[in-house]
């Protein structure tokens, strides 16, 4: 069974516990008295003692252990140096403390280096892209727009939806259900807004049926493109637009499907958390090595002039997506300059957010189930 990065990083986090559980038993003993005595081998096991004794003390007192990019960068620098074996020199061994804080600058050094070199190469690549010119014109005229809604009061999340044009009775129950209920608390600071197309065959009693709604509601934000199933990257780059024009100052948008249950407030916490270490990432249900659906009949179909290799690359499920506000106009400015993929969520996520140095990242907690409605 493949892991997952957070299974991954919860038994690296079990492997080193149970590590330094097991390193204190072998350094305590304890008098009949009670007093704890620490024993060594030798002096360098006693520098090791000490080094991690002092990476304690600074993880308690500095708050190191948070996830901010520089204090996490530290704090592994701290653990390279502690879990790492010493290789210290006889004239050192005296001097633990000092010979520990050599390493650790060293240490910090160099992937403080490494790390903004890395940085630098990123942000060149993603100047150079940038700078090719738009291929995908995504051209579309709004039929009902609530442009207004975020311009009173700048909203914490934007809840984009994207729904069908017939879906009415989804759009209730979303309205009535957590994430409506979530943004009809103004303590909340935010804002839900389904995204539809035109009725397909000019269906001119559903489209007054979306009017009304929209007149209502507020919610509803329609455009001119048929609202067909492989229309739906139209519908998915027409929410980063909208979202980059109308509501650029939202710290968050939160994208779910109009048949899924969601905790609004689990999915800030976890967004919030991943904004202590990533500037610009794509939280969702990560998928690798999914391969391409070649079956003509089948409603995931692609051919091999739209996307000839067998696999597709990593991408996030487009059930449940959220990413920083600043992170929306980088995929939509990517989106206009690669050749399009129908699959909205493979373009978006998987092709377009690397070009821009966006990070896919999943969480458990950042999770959907479908209803049963």
């Amino acid at each position: 069974m493949r892991m997952g990065p957070s299974q991954i990083r919860l038994f690296i986090l079990t492997v080193l516990l149970v590590s330094i559980i097991a390193n204190l038993c072998l350094l305590f003993r304890t008098q009949g008295d009670g007093t704890v005595v620490v024993s060594f081998r030798d002096e360098e096991e006693k520098i090791r003692w000490e080094a991690k004794q002092m990476v304690l003390r600074l993880v308690d007192k500095y708050d190191l252990s948070s996830r901010e990019t520089a204090k996490a960068l530290v704090f592994d620098s701290l653990m390279t140096c502690v879990f790492d074996k010493f290789q210290i020199d006889s004239s050192k061994k005296t001097s633990g403390n000092f010979s520990l804080l050599d390493q650790l600058e060293t240490v910090t050094l160099q992937k403080w280096t490494k790390k903004l070199e890395s940085d630098i190469a990123v942000k060149n690549s993603v100047i150079d892209f940038l700078s090719q010119p738009i291929v995908n014109n995504f051209s579309f005229t709004y039929v009902n727009n609530p442009k207004n809604v975020c311009s009173t009061d700048v909203p914490e999340v934007l809840l984009v939806v994207p729904s069908a044009p017939e879906n009415f009775e989804n759009r209730v129950k979303v309205r009535r259900s957590g994430r409506g209920m979530y943004t009809m608390n103004v303590n909340n600071r935010a804002r839900l807004l389904f995204f539809v197309g035109k009725p397909a065959n000019n269906n001119r009693t559903l489209q007054s049926k979306v009017n009304d709604e929209a007149y209502v509601y507020g919610d509803i934000v329609q455009m001119d493109f048929v609202d067909v199933y492989r229309n739906i990257l139209l519908k998915a780059v027409s929410m980063l637009k909208w979202a980059a024009t109308y509501c650029p100052k939202a710290t968050y948008v939160i994208r779910t499907d109009d048949d899924v249950k969601v905790d609004v407030q689990q999915l800030l916490k976890v967004l919030k958390r991943k904004s202590e270490q990533y500037e610009n990432f794509i939280l969702g249900d990560k998928k690798v090595s999914w391969e391409v659906v070649r079956s003509n009949t089948s409603k995931y179909f692609v051919s091999q002039q739209e996307y000839l290799p067998s696999t597709l690359p990593p991408f996030a499920l487009g059930g449940l997506l959220g990413y920083p506000s600043s992170t929306v106009s980088l995929l939509y400015q990517a989106a206009l300059r690669l050749k399009p993929l129908w699959l909205d969520d493979v373009f978006i996520t998987g092709m377009c957010a690397p070009k821009v140095g966006v990070l896919l990242l999943d969480d458990p907690d950042f999770v959907f189930t479908h209803h049963d409605w």
